[in-house]
């Protein structure tokens, strides 16, 4: 299936508008757009990242890295050149999600003994 690019770029400038006037919800429902489109750029998973992080949303940061770990690793397969260092990095950022996760559910289970 094939994407409008210019609509997907539109949607990332939109997103990063919405973000600084601290519209987060509308900024999360297109950024999430690109990701559902699998878009070929870090823009909409880094955002999505970093929101739902500083929303400790942990699960959904996680569900993101996931998907920009696929889309990267695609984009590594078509040998273009700035895929492998992105997929390294979303695979980092994947891993300190997790552990945090990890952390949390530690936590809850010290409060509730």
């Amino acid at each position: 299936m094939e994407f409008n690019e210019n609509l997907q770029a539109e949607r990332n400038l939109k997103g990063a508008e919405f973000e600084k006037t601290g519209d987060f919800e509308k900024a999360i429902e297109v950024y999430e757009e690109n990701v559902a489109e699998s878009f070929k750029g870090n823009h909409p998973y880094d955002r999505l990242a970093t929101i739902y992080k500083n929303q400790n949303d942990i699960d959904n940061e996680i569900r993101v890295l996931e998907k920009a770990i696929i889309v990267f690793e695609e984009i590594t397969l078509e040998d273009r050149l700035e895929g492998l260092p992105k997929l390294f990095r979303f695979k980092n950022r994947l891993e300190k999600a997790i552990e945090t996760k990890k952390q949390l559910a530690k936590q809850k289970k010290a409060k509730l003994k």
